[in-house]
């Protein structure tokens, strides 16, 4: 566990997990402090608010959970639940993790209905750890470490994530519901043609904590204050036809308010292409012209090392970079819903839904690319039969 000063607590203190307050990053030092908006005060620091209104670039990192969240419980081996790192840049050549990102979601929605399921993704300003890297082969090597102490019940690991949960997040992004173990209702169908509302993909994001109703599902709440919402993103019916497309709106905006932004993704993406592409997301102003990126890009990096192609080779972990148009003068808010639109796309496109192989009794599938048509994700791919010649 940290202390506030960032150094490693000693046994005694472990025994009373205490909270630990942000440290800025010294590639922080200099950033301008502004004034934190009344909805984040207690969660968002001077400084960690001129980082988010400063930058004009993140780097997303989803880290790398190879083993399952638990073998001995109910249900069984199922995946843990996704975590990102945030990267922020201010100046030319400094960059620092300063948000991290955790999902709340059910055990049994993950385990049946991933990545389609309900959840709720909570972002906290980032606490310094002793030992952390920024190399791809170094997240590699210690997000397999960290997951192998959590399986095992390590002491340190399970501390550190007590004192990260501790901590008050800043805003909170909820899934529109989606599609939950045996059919429940009420649920949404995913990754189909989207031609009606209980198709749509989408999240509303709240400033502060977002509690789940008692007795509920984890991750599903629906109490929600109004009062709170600072964005949304939404699939359009149809989902852009042929190009996957999202919808931004700004604080306090109703869903059927017009859009102040878009997301127009590529026409083709994932599965083997993902080694060797790039996947450029263009987010413009809502009126502007057809991929303009007046607003800003959001790219699915390919693999940069031979560490990053085993990351790709063997989860679901991917890269992404965000860059913000100088001139487009976005509000913290904006960068946040611009944000929220990456890691929603990353849940409805890539994380685990456009595998590279498959098969069954008669072929091996491997699948070259993807791409939407009216919302639904359709493959390319080459069939090899297991049986030559009869």
């Amino acid at each position: 566990l940290l202390n506030t000063n960032g150094i490693m607590a000693d046994s005694k203190q472990m025994e009373n997990p205490i909270v630990a307050t942000p440290v800025l990053n010294p590639a922080f030092i200099g950033v301008t402090a502004v004034a934190v908006p009344e909805e984040y005060k207690g969660t968002f620091s001077p400084e960690y608010w001129g980082i988010l209104t400063g930058t004009n670039k993140f780097t997303v990192r989803q880290h790398v959970k190879l083993l399952p969240k638990s073998c001995c419980t109910c249900p069984p081996c199922v995946k843990q639940e996704n975590t990102y790192s945030v990267y922020a840049g201010v100046g030319s050549n400094a960059e620092a993790e300063f948000l991290r990102i955790d999902e709340v979601s059910d055990d049994w929605n993950r385990c049946c209905c991933s990545p389609y399921h309900p959840l709720r993704l909570e972002a906290r300003p980032y606490v310094p750890i002793p030992g952390d890297g920024s190399s791809d082969f170094r997240h590699l090597t210690q997000d397999f470490q960290n997951d192998f102490s959590r399986l095992t019940g390590r002491e340190k690991q399970q501390k550190l994530r007590t004192m990260y949960m501790a901590q008050p997040p800043a805003f909170s992004m909820v899934r529109d519901d989606g599609m939950r173990c045996c059919y429940k209702c009420p649920c949404k169908v995913l990754n189909t043609f989207v031609c009606f509302d209980c198709c749509r993909d989408g999240m509303h994001i709240y400033a502060g904590a977002v509690e789940d109703e008692p007795d509920k599902e984890k991750g599903r709440p629906f109490n929600l204050d109004p009062s709170k919402l600072i964005g949304s993103v939404m699939q359009p019916l149809y989902g852009g036809i042929c190009t996957p497309t999202l919808h931004l709106r700004g604080k306090g905006a109703a869903d059927t308010d017009e859009p102040f932004g878009k997301v127009e993704g590529p026409c083709f993406f994932g599965g083997w292409s993902e080694m060797c592409c790039e996947f450029r997301f263009f987010t413009s102003l809502f009126n502007s012209k057809t991929k303009e990126g007046d607003v800003a890009m959001i790219i699915k990096k390919k693999p940069a090392s031979l560490a990053g192609a085993a990351i790709e080779l063997m989860s679901d972990a991917d890269v992404y970079g965000i860059e913000f148009v100088e001139g487009a003068q976005l509000t913290g808010e904006q960068k946040i819903s611009v944000l929220t639109a990456q890691l929603l796309a990353d849940y409805m496109y890539f994380d685990g839904n456009t595998e590279k192989c498959s098969q069954d009794d008669d072929f091996i599938y491997c699948y070259l690319c993807y791409y939407s048509f009216f919302g639904a994700i359709c493959p390319c791919y080459i069939a090899i039969p297991k049986k030559m010649g009869g």
